[in-house]
């Protein structure tokens, strides 16, 4: 399977939301080897690295984000895509016009987690953008995307079992 996480500049969100998913699917009996990951960013400066903080978040739970470069998303990567996830509702409004053909495959990462498919009615399953802001924000963040990730991956051993 597939994963691409998408955020804005695909210089926080996304990157740890998929450095996540690469850790706990590698760590997945189940999951190990049939997972693949990457991230890009709606509005994104290609060759970017991580922002200091998002690699200090990562580095903080044992992860690193320091051989990561933005890429902006593109229809290759809607086509790559078995499952795009947004962080947020505005990212999916983005992707959807970018690659209009592909957008059974466009979820919000908390809406999908949540068993809510497609563009959800508001921002409710948006995750928090902690760009320009603190480290404690970026740790806020972290957190969340840990938990969506980890219920994800859930989800995904239960399809696997069956």
């Amino acid at each position: 399977m597939n994963i691409l996480f998408v955020c804005t500049g695909n210089t926080c969100r996304s990157p740890m939301a998929e450095t996540l998913m690469d850790d706990a699917a590698s760590r997945s009996s189940k999951l190990h080897g049939d997972v693949k990951v990457r991230s890009a960013g709606t509005f994104a400066a290609e060759d970017m690295g991580a922002t200091p903080e998002a690699v200090r978040a990562m580095e903080e739970i044992g992860l690193s984000l320091k051989r990561h470069e933005s890429e902006q998303f593109s229809t290759e990567h809607a086509e790559w895509a078995d499952v795009m996830l947004a962080m947020g509702r505005e990212q999916m409004e983005h992707m959807e016009v970018i690659a209009p053909e592909q957008t059974e495959k466009m979820h919000t990462l908390l809406g999908y987690v949540a068993g809510v498919m497609g563009e959800p009615v508001n921002d409710d399953f948006d995750i928090c953008d902690p760009y320009d802001e603190g480290m404690d924000e970026y740790r806020t963040c972290a957190a969340q995307l840990k938990d969506a990730v980890d219920t994800l991956v859930a989800l995904l051993e239960k399809d696997y079992e069956n």
